[in-house]
């Protein structure tokens, strides 16, 4: 595909550990072109690191911002499931780029359309790229039936396109994201 430069940005001290970042997002690039034929369409790609940033990630046009949380892995310390899910968050987040940037929301009740179906791309990227789909797919349906359920049966709980809100905070909740990525792949 197309070459991009890509470059990531930390404090010093994490410079070392981000080099599974980077080849994540590598894959996620390859996998979204061989997959859905979806090539990156700028020249430039950066990523930020840092550790005061209150979400866990967020997706801008040619520059994605981290918590280091989500995205330093230490080859001496890191667990199995701490780099699936610095792959995952990385992928999320690139896959942002046609699911959330190039094609956005008419307006934030259509937000599941955009998380949801972003959130179904990860799921199915990380199946693919460690050779263990149906293994993802137990892991996803674990993360539903665990945060999802207790969702539905609370307060909180609300359909993936709410009629109203009081806050924009509230709507990033398990059913925009994750009972949103379960009816698209009723699709």
């Amino acid at each position: 595909g197309r070459k991009v430069n890509l470059f990531f940005y930390s404090e010093h001290k994490y410079v070392g550990k981000m080099g599974y970042a980077m080849e994540s997002l590598k894959r996620a690039m390859k996998w979204d072109e061989d997959t859905f034929g979806l090539e990156y369409d700028l020249d430039i790609f950066n990523v930020l690191a840092v550790d005061s940033f209150n979400m866990g990630a967020m997706e801008n046009k040619s520059l994605n911002v981290f918590n280091t949380s989500c995205v330093l892995a230490d080859p001496k310390t890191t667990t199995d499931a701490t780099y699936q899910r610095v792959e995952g968050i990385i992928g999320h987040e690139y896959f942002h780029n046609w699911t959330g940037n190039r094609v956005t929301c008419r307006d934030w009740f259509q937000l599941t359309l955009k998380e949801g179906l972003t959130v179904f791309r990860d799921q199915q990227f990380s199946g693919q790229v460690n050779d263990s789909v149906a293994v993802q797919r137990i892991k996803n349906v674990l993360v539903v039936r665990g945060s999802q359920f207790r969702e539905d049966a609370g307060p909180m709980s609300h359909p993936i396109r709410p009629d109203s809100y009081i806050a924009m905070d509230n709507f990033y909740t398990a059913t925009v994201y994750r009972k949103g990525a379960e009816i698209i792949r009723m699709y």
